[in-house]
């Protein structure tokens, strides 16, 4: 009705410009039954329409994607980054079949698009592989997830968890609060640490020095426990190990413990790394253990004796 409305007014206003009812006629019939360029017939009233259309497409399928995203009976049992991918390729279809839609309407035939694919991969060619690329990465990201959103990656020097996966880059939110988009092709290509790709659980390694005169068995047990009794360690769940004290280490100042822990989230690795060194430190003091200093030892030369003056020299 709109559009309706729209050439109405067009053509009342083209009648008050002063043309003639000959010439508006002869416009009509070009945008009606259009006119040909080369091989290609173009007809405008078709193509107006078929922008409408994907217009209105679009705006449907965005529509849905709100109201699948906030359905949260149908994906109960997904986890978010399976929720997320799944939405992201019903979107991305959408688009697709808009596009298509659309281009019938416009009077393309599905059989020119050969020809147009063809002149794309000259610009491919010419500097648009980038972008193929990364297009086509994010479809396999999207379609094997070897990241999901929520998940906690690291990227060459970039490390955080993942935001957005989208078609072209994928945004990666760091512990400092920082926003890095990361191109899909660098996350294909480039070597990608995946910290809670099959589970959450995530090994601590939590280095203690303490000094020579310590007792090496007492040091462990109250390590061990130190572990046993914090209620956000893995014990006897197969997923870990149990909380073990290791001597490895023994250095001119210190003998080098580690505990070694499993926690089941990784998302709470830092304040749980805080609270186990801050409980076995307060053990450790309790028992009488104390932690290694660096100790440097500084030795002075004795003085050579000063000479002394002859008391009978001549006068």
């Amino acid at each position: 009705m709109h559009a309706s409305l729209w050439m109405l007014v067009l053509a009342i206003s083209l009648l008050a410009w002063g043309l003639t009812h000959s010439s508006f006629h002869y416009f009509w019939q070009y945008f009606i039954q259009g006119f040909s360029v080369g091989n290609f017939h173009i007809q405008p009233f078709r193509w107006l329409i078929a922008i409408f259309l994907l217009i209105v497409l679009f705006n449907v399928n965005q529509w849905i994607q709100s109201r699948l995203a906030s359905a949260r009976g149908i994906f109960r049992h997904f986890d978010i980054g399976s929720r997320h991918s799944v939405l992201a390729i019903f979107r991305y279809v959408g688009f697709i079949i808009a596009i298509l839609l659309s281009l019938s309407t416009a009077g393309v035939a599905l059989h020119n698009l050969a020809i147009i694919a063809g002149a794309l991969s000259v610009g491919i060619g010419f500097g648009l592989q980038n972008i193929v690329n990364n297009f086509v990465s994010g479809i396999i990201l999207l379609l094997e997830r070897p990241i999901r959103v929520g998940d906690w990656v690291r990227v060459g020097t970039t490390e955080g968890y993942v935001q957005r996966l989208s078609i072209r880059s994928t945004l990666i939110l760091t512990f400092d609060r920082t926003e890095v988009f990361v191109p899909n092709s660098e996350l294909i290509s480039g070597q990608v640490t995946n910290w809670t790709y099959s589970n959450n659980v995530l090994r601590l390694m939590i280095p203690l020095r303490v000094r020579h005169d310590s007792d090496i068995d007492e040091v462990r047990e109250i390590l061990e426990e130190v572990g046993q009794n914090h209620p956000d360690v893995l014990q006897d769940d197969p997923r870990g190990i149990p909380p073990t004290a290791l001597l490895l280490d023994v250095t001119e100042n210190s003998l080098v413990f580690y505990l070694r822990v499993y926690i089941g989230d990784c998302n709470n690795s830092f304040t749980i790394q805080t609270e186990l060194r801050a409980r076995a430190v307060e053990a450790l003091y309790r028992r009488g253990i104390r932690l290694a200093h660096q100790q440097q030892d500084l030795y002075f030369p004795e003085r050579a004796p000063a000479a002394e003056h002859d008391s009978s020299a001549q006068v």
